[in-house]
């Protein structure tokens, strides 16, 4: 039937057209300025059939062929007898002739550029040109063009009201404002952005109010303006927009605003949000209180409209009230005084602290005081009704964290043993049905750091089993996460058989081999970042000296030395003298020898970053894809482990959670030297345990320790950067 009434159109506008293809040869007297727009607008249609076919025969609109041959008659035959119709209705006066048929030709330019652009749907060709037909109608008997405008889609109403031949219709104004209402409408994330403009919109209202169940956060910062919209908006008499103005203009809306949603389902009033602000215990109590609640409704699928506020305060504050104050004081060997704060915070306050002061935490603040006190907060309880009272929230973290900080096994023993093993199975299912990864990397980066055989070979038996439920199936992420799972953990177990292998082809993280780093001649090339502050060159001058003392050869470059190995595998450091910092010396030095060493076509396997954290990102920026092994030997370089991997994806990386220092760093880079030089592979089981054994009589020195992770318990790394590129080998 459909098919039957395009075939009748196309005959229809056929027939109109023949007598204007006929008018075309047979032509009264045009002025020239008209043949011009005439020949123009011939011109126009053939572009636009050109656009979707070299053959300038068919406009392919869509997939369905009918459609296409209805757009492509539309476009030759409606077009060419609206020309004719002006040229020969005696109703045009020779003034309109000209403006009308210079609005056709703006019309179809106007859509072949926003089609280019990509900012119109070609399918909406016949709508624009018979819109523009009917608007011509309305504007000619002195009419608005209104309700054209309201029953088109965006962009034919776009280019309908800038056209010059409507440029005065007298709906002009509030046709424009029926688009930004449509804009508006397209694109509900904007709205606020738009209004701007047009905060005086009649519809503004309802489209605020929209909004703040979209985005309450950023109506929170537009209602607080002294502008045109922040008027608006504080002017509208509804609960949500009213709670959200009521906390923007409020001195201390920013504290108000995590309890959005308690204040609009009556569970707190905002005044005795206030009572607790200036009482810091107080107000982190009502954050991990809320917090609860919130994350309860969330389970129930009803939304929270200040989630992400709420827990982006509740980690502020656990820092800055807690976890800074006890991090500053470990070197104070009174637990009573170090702790003091966290003195009367119940398990699930202190199991808050934990989580969301992970990248944080101290691993003696954790050990000595948060995990004790939560245990010895439950009391008899068992310790797996810790989750029950937080609601589950965030408990992949707290057993990674465990397993980091060696506890895991000590926090499974004070649970019944059924209820142990169904939690690691929890733990470990149902991987593929969040959003992120961080479920997935909280899983892996616990792994390498469980002991205890047990709970390891039930979390491998469960990624088994999860891995043969997904791989014949069509589910891509359960099988890439399992499957990379699978092959991660038993890489790093030489008595698993990996059968998957092949699939992801995930490296090694338990050792690096002594031929990988060499390049084409058996060289080992090195580079090491300086930088020029006190510490900086006083950590130089023991590198330098220290090289000198085993016997290794230096080499004086007015930018750098070259410090090269004389006897075993040959290896070259090149190191950048550590220069005036405030004069950008260090700068200038790191460029000479990038600019030398690529001259040379020399490309590190090996880089070494020495310098504060705050250095660490210059470091990372000159490392290239070559590296294969990195060492960040900054306070906290574990955290930009993502950087390292965004330029050399393959890389094992050694970084400290924590403090770097020194003493440390010199000692990784000495066995690091001393096995290359004697030709062996890197091996970094073995590595670690001589490194403990180094430090197991000087308790500061292995704290700190304790806190560098290296490339074999970097599983969530390893997870992180394998899982695109093998999502992309299942294309």
């Amino acid at each position: 039937m459909i098919k039957n009434v395009l075939v009748f159109i196309c005959y229809i506008l056929s027939s109109c057209a023949l007598n204007a293809q006929n008018w075309k040869f047979d032509a009264p007297n045009i002025p020239t300025i008209r043949k011009i727009f005439h020949d123009k607008i011939d011109v126009a249609q053939r572009n636009i059939l050109g656009l979707t076919c070299k053959k300038d025969s068919v406009f392919f609109a869509t997939d369905n062929n009918d459609f296409n041959l209805y757009t492509t008659a539309v476009l030759k035959n409606k077009i060419d007898f609206l020309q004719y119709t002006i040229e020969t209705d005696p109703s045009f006066l020779e003034t309109e002739k000209y403006k009308w048929l210079r609005g056709i030709e703006e019309m179809l330019q106007s859509f072949i550029d926003h089609y280019k652009d990509q900012t119109f749907n070609k399918v909406y060709l016949v709508n624009l040109i018979n819109a523009f037909d009917d608007a011509m109608q309305l504007h000619r008997s002195n009419n608005s063009i209104v309700s054209i405008v309201d029953e088109n889609e965006l962009e034919v109403g776009t280019i309908l009201i800038s056209n010059f031949a409507l440029e005065n219709n007298k709906g002009i104004d509030t046709s424009k404002l029926i688009l930004v209402y449509k804009l508006c409408k397209r694109n509900p994330s904007k709205t606020l952005q738009i209004l701007k403009n047009y905060p005086n919109l009649p519809q503004a209202d309802s489209l605020i109010i929209d909004f703040a169940f979209l985005n309450p956060q950023e109506l929170y910062n537009y209602a607080s303006a002294n502008t045109p919209l922040g008027n608006t908006i504080r002017a509208i008499q509804h609960p949500m927009v009213a709670a959200i103005v009521e906390m923007a203009i409020s001195k201390d809306g920013r504290f108000l605003f995590p309890f959005l949603d308690d204040v609009l389902l009556n569970q707190i009033s905002i005044d005795s949000i206030r009572k607790t602000i200036d009482d810091q215990e107080a107000y982190y109590k009502l954050l991990v209180k809320t917090q609860e609640r919130y994350e309860l409704l969330k389970q129930q699928g009803k939304r929270v409209y200040a989630f992400e506020t709420l827990i982006d305060k509740l980690r502020a504050k656990a820092i800055e009230i807690y976890i800074t104050p006890i991090n500053a004081l470990h070197d104070e060997p009174n637990p009573n005084i170090r702790f003091a704060k966290i003195q009367h915070l119940n398990p699930q306050e202190l199991y808050f602290l934990a989580v969301m002061g992970e990248e944080e935490v101290y691993t003696s603040s954790f050990i000595n005081g948060i995990y004790p006190k939560i245990i010895e907060g439950l009391g008899k309880i068992k310790t797996d009704s810790l989750f029950k009272m937080v609601h589950y929230a965030y408990y992949r973290k707290f057993i990674k964290m465990c397993a980091s900080f060696n506890m895991l096994e000590n926090f499974l023993s004070k649970m019944d043993q059924p209820v142990a093993e169904n939690l690691m199975k929890s733990f470990t299912n149902h991987l593929d049905q969040y959003y992120g990864l961080e479920e997935a990397v909280n899983v892996a980066d616990s792994y390498a750091s469980i002991k205890d055989s047990t709970i390891k070979n039930i979390i491998l038996s469960e990624v088994v089993k999860n891995y043969q439920q997904f791989k014949n199936t069509e589910q891509k992420k359960g099988k890439v996460i399992y499957g990379l799972l699978y092959q991660i953990f038993t890489s790093i177990d030489s008595t698993k058989k990996n059968n998957v292998q092949n699939l992801f082809n995930v490296p090694s993280v338990t050792q690096i081999s002594n031929l990988q780093l060499k390049d084409s001649k058996g060289r080992i090339q090195v580079q090491q970042f300086f930088y020029g502050d006190k510490d900086g060159k006083n950590v130089y001058n023991n590198f330098v000296n220290n090289f000198k003392s085993y016997g290794w050869q230096i080499i004086n470059k007015p930018e750098w030395i070259e410090v090269n190995s004389t006897s075993g595998t040959p290896i070259t450091i090149y190191a950048n003298k550590p220069l005036n910092e405030e004069d950008g010396l260090d700068d200038a030095a790191q460029t000479k020898l990038y600019q030398y060493l690529d001259s040379m076509n020399i490309y590190p396997t090996l880089a070494i970053h020495r310098g504060h954290s705050y250095y660490v990102k210059a470091s990372i920026n000159q490392i290239t894809s070559y590296a294969k092994l990195v060492l960040l030997g900054s306070c906290g370089g574990y955290f930009s482990l993502s950087k390292v991997l965004n330029t050399s994806p393959t890389a094992q990386v050694i970084a400290s959670k924590q403090i770097g220092t020194g003493v440390i760093n010199s000692a990784l880079i000495e066995i690091i030297m001393e096995q290359l030089k004697q030709g062996k592979d890197l091996y970094w089981p073995t590595v670690w345990k001589t490194l403990e054994q180094k430090f197991s009589n000087r308790a500061e020195v292995k704290e700190k320790f304790d806190d560098y992770i290296p490339p074999y318990k970097n599983l969530g790394a390893i997870f992180m950067m394998s899982y695109h590129k093998a999502m992309n080998t299942l294309q």
